[in-house]
């Protein structure tokens, strides 16, 4: 017996037995529990209400799911995509230190009694406890909670379709024989400076983002506006390409948000709505019909930035999704790089159930801001000061190489030539430069293109900034976080 099955048969035994009675639920704000139902009522308030517990999970690892039924009235729509319904699980990811937060799907309004599921990855290292949430969190509503038929079982999160894993990459010879490229995200309106200055820093490929509504929910759904925008951005990129020619530079093309946005719970809306699949795949038309003659400047057609999918059963999924807009490109365009994104946001760990496309001049794309706790820290609620390195935590240069090991595998085994599309650590990150010099090492070992997030854009971001906070962020020019771009860029990192 596997050892991962060894786990599963054990976890699913005490799952059962922590489901109903054997959970001790803690009432707090706006909570009242009548029976096995706890009611959280938040109407006539913003304020929130929530009951919690805890549970311990005995060492479980790999994928998990937890249900529970529940029914609403009255719930008002979150202005974010983390508000709103609480069904969801906090706990410390103990290889990395990154707490985790993942939750339900949101339901708003009215809705009879429905199972919720959250689902999460545990990852391969014990996990103990785990604090369960239920509530409102800045809405008003009523919600009732069955308490009764809550449970936890192991699940196969990352069980979708693999295809062509035999599957050999080939490149023209202008793409194989290619130096690597380095470079970052351009800035959302990129001037002519813009692209000269990050050229005489040594860049020599920019990002070039196509973003609206960016993860607002329900949002880009005037189809009309939608084109007129899209129209609005190839006409910037066409001087871009100017420029970028003028420069010696190459441009990424990517579509960072794509039609419809992301619906409640953080999924693309065209994973399940052919109307924004289809303007989706028409939108790649156009913008290839466009841009088709331009292979020396475009170093390829990002498809989708960032996918994201928890759930099977959608009708679409992410990886046909950009299947589907590559097959629609390469009917117009022979000729330009397509670059492919995994899920999860294009997580390194998704590379593990990654499939290539049946198609050749294919880059495939990874992001990486791992452990987040300390890349994003101050940014999503995540408390501050987190170093890098922090050998009490793992965190060190062979962490991010492991964390990255799925990405290497996959390149070796389809020939497969690999994009960081992004990878950064916000300004106030103790020891941010140091991270940025071990990432911008591990991604020459390999070879790989990449991208700084971002050049001349958020100032949480921006190299040139210094400061404890957000507050207190101020633009002073020369930082370490600069010169370890700058070296980089210059291929003599660590110099």
């Amino acid at each position: 017996m596997s050892l991962w099955r060894f786990f599963a048969l054990a976890f699913a035994s005490a799952a059962f037995r922590l489901c109903a009675a054997d959970v001790e639920w803690s009432l707090g704000r706006n909570a009242a529990r009548e029976g096995d139902v706890v009611v959280v009522d938040t109407r006539g308030t913003r304020s929130g209400g929530a009951a919690h517990a805890k549970l311990d999970l005995g060492g479980a690892t790999g994928g998990v799911r937890a249900t529970i039924r529940a029914r609403g009235r009255g719930i008002g729509r979150p202005d974010k995509s983390y508000f709103g319904l609480k069904f969801m699980f906090h706990y410390r990811d103990p290889a990395s230190g990154t707490d985790r937060w993942p939750q339900a799907d949101h339901k708003g309004g009215d809705f009879d009694w429905t199972t919720l599921e959250l689902t999460t990855d545990l990852g391969g290292t014990p996990v103990g406890e785990v604090g369960v949430t239920l509530g409102l969190q800045n809405v008003a509503g009523r919600v009732e909670f069955d308490v009764s038929s809550f449970k936890v079982e192991p699940f196969a999160l990352y069980e979708f379709p693999r295809t062509n894993q035999s599957y050999k990459v080939r490149y023209p010879a202008s793409v194989a024989a290619r130096p690597q490229l380095r470079g970052a995200m351009l800035p959302q309106d990129p001037t002519e400076d813009d692209i000269k200055t990050l050229a005489e820093w040594g860049g020599t490929i920019g990002r070039f983002q196509m973003s609206r509504n960016f993860q607002k929910i329900d949002a880009n759904l005037d189809f009309d506006e939608y084109v007129k925008w899209l129209d609005g951005r190839l006409d910037l990129l066409e001087k871009v390409l100017v420029w970028a020619r003028r420069y010696g530079m190459m441009i990424c093309v990517d579509l960072h948000v794509p039609p419809g946005s992301v619906r409640d719970n953080a999924e693309m809306r065209m994973f399940s709505d052919k109307a924004c699949l289809d303007l989706y795949v028409a939108c790649w038309e156009r913008t290839a019909r466009r841009l088709r003659d331009n292979t020396d400047v475009i170093y390829g057609y990002d498809l989708l930035n960032e996918p994201h999918q928890n759930r099977h059963e959608v009708p679409y999924s992410y990886w046909d999704a950009q299947r589907l807009a590559a097959e629609a490109i390469r009917r117009i365009d022979l000729e330009t790089t397509i670059v492919m994104e995994a899920n999860w946001s294009s997580s390194a760990p998704a590379y593990e159930y990654m499939s290539p496309l049946d198609m050749d001049n294919v880059i495939y794309e990874v992001h990486m801001y791992i452990p987040s706790g300390f890349t994003h820290q101050g940014v999503h609620g995540w408390s501050p000061s987190r170093r890098w390195p922090d050998e009490s935590r793992g965190w060190n240069k062979e962490m991010l190489r492991a964390k990255l090991a799925p990405v290497a595998a996959f390149a070796k085994r389809h020939d497969a030539k690999i994009l960081v599309g992004e990878f950064s650590a916000i300004a106030w990150a103790p020891g941010a430069e140091r991270y940025l010099q071990d990432c911008i090492e591990l991604f020459d070992e390999q070879g790989w293109d990449w991208c700084y997030h971002a050049f001349n854009e958020w100032r949480g971001w921006n190299v040139e900034y210094a400061g404890d906070s957000l507050e207190t962020l101020r633009r002073v020019g020369d930082t370490p976080r600069k010169r370890v771009l700058l070296n980089g860029l210059k291929g003599r990192n660590g110099q």
